[in-house]
């Protein structure tokens, strides 16, 4: 029921999509298995099934890479799904994008549909985590060295949004690109996995900028619904800490810090502590001097780079 109404929706939302390929055709996902996958093998074996549909739906972009953060008992990084150059060198945004339609702004837009709990059976009211989301967003909106700027789309309720979401899970979903970075919502994702960001490449022309990196089509977030949630919170995991986190991801941000494991209590440790470390160390609401550093390497010049 769920998939059928994404599709009678699709149809109905044309208008509000940045970018829509063919009439999607009833796909079914397979149920998603989780139970003892490491991060990277569940997050391969997702875009292999991702792509795949993608490929035979004619779509302009495939799903890249990437990004995820873990909950403290592993290390997040950086997983790639296709063999297409070099991989030192991020995909980008590229300013004036005619494929996203040609602003220089980054929209955004936030599931209405998915919610977090606490505890695995109490939920957060989805206005309390959009309402995290929001501020992480503005957090690097006030970032004074760059003016993207991060435009927020209307919220959809009743939409559950996620391309990812769509083609890999029996959940739900949206088969359509509905922002340049969509929060898709809470979904059960692999043990260790908090937060993840997946950065989707167009592949024709792969690089219409000619910068040597793959051109960024738009970007998803998605939160570990089976993890406990809350707002200013260290345990549960706060929302407004990891979609800090994970919108640096979605602003083609890296992981940064040196790790450091105590062999006594098998703790990590970061040098330095900063939003974008590969793993969550408690309540960062703030941009640090390393965060700052890199959104400006980054975003300094946009939209001339």
């Amino acid at each position: 029921m769920k998939r059928a109404l994404a599709i009678l929706t699709l149809a109905l939302f044309t208008s509000a999509c940045q970018e829509l390929g063919p009439a999607a055709p009833e796909i079914d996902a397979p149920a998603m298995s989780v139970s003892g996958s490491s991060p990277e093998a569940y997050l391969t074996e997702l875009a292999g099934v991702v792509n795949a549909a993608l490929e035979a739906r004619g779509e302009a972009y495939r799903l890249d890479h990437a990004e995820w953060l873990s909950s403290g008992n592993a290390v997040g990084t950086t997983v790639f799904f296709r063999d297409v150059g070099n991989r030192q060198l991020p995909a980008d945004w590229v300013p004036g994008d005619p494929r996203r339609g040609g602003g220089t702004n980054i929209t955004y837009r936030t599931d209405q549909f998915d919610g977090a709990t606490s505890d695995g059976v109490t939920p957060i009211p989805i206005a309390m985590t959009t309402a995290a989301i929001n501020r992480a967003t503005q957090t690097w909106e006030n970032v004074t060295c760059s003016t993207i700027p991060l435009t927020g789309m209307a919220n959809i309720p009743g939409l559950d949004l996620g391309v990812v979401e769509f083609f890999f899970t029996p959940f739900g979903g949206f088969p359509a690109v509905v922002a340049d970075i969509t929060h898709a919502g809470w979904i059960p994702l692999a043990p260790g996995i908090l937060g993840v960001t997946f950065t989707f490449v167009f592949i024709a022309p792969p690089d219409l900028d000619a910068n040597g990196k793959p051109d960024t089509a738009f970007r998803e977030i998605y939160y570990n619904l089976n993890a406990p949630w809350g707002i200013n919170t260290v345990i549960p995991f706060d929302v407004e800490t990891v979609a800090l986190h994970e919108i640096g991801h979605g602003l083609s941000q890296d992981h940064f810090g040196m790790l450091f494991r105590t062999d006594a209590n098998g703790k990590f440790h970061f040098a330095p502590r900063a939003v974008m470390n590969a793993a969550y160390t408690g309540v960062q609401q703030n941009i640090g001097r390393t965060d700052n550093a890199g959104h400006c390497s980054l975003w300094g010049s946009w939209p001339s780079n």
